[in-house]
């Protein structure tokens, strides 16, 4: 059985290479639609395109990042209608998977009794060594995520813009089919390495930017709910090893992958 990747970018220099070398470990196409990057995510992937399994595509996105302007579902439908893949994996371009799954992938899509697959979501936290947790109010942090699913289910995104939800066939809900929690997690490293902000990335107040411009406030006390986080317990994908050791060891801010 074979895995088709879908991940939409905008403005995503830090991850490409990344995020390319992980995913290329276990999927057998890597389906991106670029949104207009202007950064030099475009020529990570020109210079990576003969060497992974790439399909990309540009569908630039208009209006304000990261809002209620963007038409994410349209994006990642269309997405969904490239896979060629038995199997679909919608995995951010800021999230990698552990390195068990590659071991791991043959098993799960040949289990015929599930059609999709939750995993662990670990949330980094101002630095690779911090995750961010639960606490009341603000239950979002430590939980499963559907990052997986059957193809020719008729699995779909709701048609609504950014921050848009899966649904099975016909608008049912996705949780009607018979789904699995693998225990495999996929970390999240948006908050943790490159700019670790976003333009409108501060939506919520967390790190007190309130114009999207300069460096997060990490001890900044939010005034609805408490911001938890812990000491990271586990190990760093192969990728994201090398990726902070060559930081460490050169100074720079991307390494040469």
């Amino acid at each position: 059985m074979t895995l088709s990747v879908i991940v939409p970018i905008l403005n995503e220099e830090t991850f490409v290479p990344l995020y390319l070398e992980s995913v290329a470990a276990f999927a057998d196409e890597i389906i991106i639609v670029d949104g207009g990057s202007t950064d030099g995510s475009l020529e990570h992937i020109a210079r990576l395109e003969t060497k992974y399994p790439i399909k990309l595509f540009t569908m630039p996105q208009t209006g304000l990042p990261y809002t209620e302007d963007w038409n994410e579902s349209e994006v990642r439908n269309f997405l969904i209608g490239q896979a060629t893949g038995d199997w679909i994996m919608n995995l951010d371009i800021d999230e990698m998977m552990d390195d068990r799954f590659r071991d791991l992938l043959p098993e799960l899509m040949a289990n015929t009794a599930v059609d999709v697959y939750q995993f662990p979501f670990v949330n980094f936290w101002r630095d690779p060594n911090t995750i961010r947790v639960n606490s009341p109010g603000d239950e979002r942090w430590s939980n499963d995520i559907t990052r997986m699913w059957r193809a020719g289910k008729g699995i779909r995104y709701r048609d609504e813009k950014h921050h848009c939800t899966l649904e099975a066939a016909g608008g049912a809900s996705i949780w009607s089919l018979p789904r699995v929690r693998a225990d495999v997690n996929v970390y999240h490293y948006h908050y943790a390495i490159g700019k670790r902000i976003k333009y409108n990335d501060n939506r919520r107040g967390d790190v007190n930017l309130l114009n999207n411009v300069g460096e997060p406030d990490w001890n900044y006390s939010h005034n609805e709910y408490q911001i938890a986080t812990a000491p990271f317990q586990g190990e760093h994908p192969a990728v994201i090893r090398r990726y902070l050791e060559q930081l460490n060891g050169n100074g720079k801010s991307t390494p040469n992958l």
